[in-house]
């Protein structure tokens, strides 16, 4: 089996300086595709308005067009029906939207396309070089085009902390001290977060944040330490404030989560950068009465320290070998993730936050009239995340088995939430249940 580990976040701290600084570049697209011949291609995407991005491309290719199928968001929609399509050897979509953590896993499955042979010679120089090690981790073979990323930071409920007065936490302490507060002042209607406790990477992120290794190699094989120290302080932290009834355990992405945040029950999610998007579409219709949205820095476990945080999701465009124009697929990978009218796209109409380095450069992602910043009050929550960007902390890796971890994660938090075990046997628990599946599967893992 493959021996592949992707690094989570090297050298993104070149990220905001240099997309800030250069001026927009994008790649010289052909003038025509496919000879002009009629082409239809499917994309697996979940996410929002993709169908009015790659409308822009076919506007620019009218012989192309382009069925985009949302299928839900990763392990809970389009994971397992692609692998079972690439499996089969039919069903799968021409591309499809793989995470970055999820990349060495589809890449496993061997149905995945070597685009290399498509692309551009200088398509890397487009992209931040963390990004592009991920999807060419040997400088060869490219198995995907970078689309996004995730800094991690703090959407909260501004006219909630205001109303109760509360001062907005900057550090840990600070949020589990605020998270009583405003528990006893609303007689427990609101809670000062919730946990997503069936998305693993969701709260690998808070231990990305943390300083907690959970991959690295060891000579021809891995070694895994899911348990380590940050992960069960994270978790303790957050298992004591679900048990004190000052954080909910609503499920990610769900009705009742957008619904309890409208209604004022939830005063903070800590949120990639593309959340605002999440929350900008999702919440359109029903806000909140008197709602008031912004965006905080993650807290931290010091204060007064430099900000550290973690990076969740992140997404790439991936060719698979059953797609029968797989050159003109590629061609709208990358335009897709670095023409301005596809970012600019992107980020009113999801909140896509630019893996390409010229793309937060484009002062259309400021606009204060166009959501997701208008949603924010006008905030400008590029620069936060920006500077989540440029704090995320760079020693993070993955491995190829990221299904087995989400599925064992969901499983142990529940047992934790239901007080069944400890949150401490819980990490454990997932540590070694991951490790014994893993080692099933053929890894050389330790």
């Amino acid at each position: 089996m493959k021996r592949w580990l992707v690094a989570g976040g090297l050298a993104v701290a070149a990220l905001a300086s240099v997309s800030l600084a250069q001026g927009f570049r994008e790649p010289k697209f052909p003038a025509q595709l496919a000879g002009g011949k009629a082409v239809e291609l499917e994309y697996w995407s979940w996410v929002p308005n993709m169908d009015k991005q790659a409308a822009l491309f076919t506007k620019k290719y009218p012989n192309v067009k382009v069925k985009v199928v949302n299928l839900g968001g990763g392990q809970a929609g389009t994971y397992p029906k692609l692998q079972t399509a690439l499996k089969a050897g039919t069903g799968a979509p021409d591309l499809a939207q793989v995470e970055f953590g999820y990349i060495p896993f589809f890449v496993s499955t061997g149905g995945l396309i070597d685009l290399s042979r498509y692309l551009p010679a200088d398509a890397k120089s487009y992209f931040p070089a963390w990004t592009w090690n991920q999807v060419s981790p040997d400088g060869k073979s490219v198995f995907g085009v970078p689309q996004d990323i995730g800094p991690f930071a703090m959407i909260y409920r501004k006219d909630i902390f205001d109303r109760y007065q509360v001062k907005v936490p900057t550090t840990w302490a600070e949020y589990a001290a605020a998270g009583e507060e405003l528990y006893k002042k609303s007689n427990g209607k609101v809670k000062i977060g919730n946990f997503f406790s069936t998305f693993a990477p969701w709260f690998i992120a808070l231990v990305w944040a943390s300083d907690g290794q959970m991959w690295t190699l060891e000579g021809d094989g891995y070694r895994q330490t899911l348990n380590n120290a940050a992960s069960k302080r994270v978790a303790n932290f957050w298992g004591d404030l679900i048990k004190k009834g000052y954080v909910s355990t609503l499920p990610a992405f769900s009705q009742d989560f957008w619904n309890a945040m409208a209604a004022g029950e939830i005063a903070t999610s800590m949120e990639a950068a593309w959340g605002t998007g999440s929350f900008a579409g999702s919440l359109a219709k029903n806000p909140g009465q008197g709602a008031q949205y912004r965006v905080a820095p993650l807290p931290q476990w010091e204060k007064g320290k430099k900000l550290v945080t973690g990076n969740w999701g992140g997404s790439t465009a991936v060719v698979t070998k059953q797609s029968k124009n797989p050159e003109v697929a590629a061609t709208f990978a990358l335009w897709l993730m670095t023409s301005q009218d596809s970012l600019v796209a992107g980020w009113n109409g999801a909140g896509l936050f630019p893996a390409a380095t010229a793309g937060l450069s484009l002062p259309q992602l400021r606009d204060p009239k166009r959501d997701p910043v208008k949603f924010f009050g006008g905030q400008n929550v590029v620069a936060v995340y920006s500077q989540a960007a440029v704090s995320v902390n760079t020693n993070f890796a993955w491995s190829p088995w990221a299904p087995t971890v989400d599925a064992s994660f969901a499983k142990q938090m529940d047992l934790a939430i239901k007080g069944q075990i400890s949150w401490d046997a819980a990490i454990d628990a997932w540590q070694a249940e991951t490790l014994a599946k893993a080692k099933a599967d053929g890894f050389n893992v330790k």
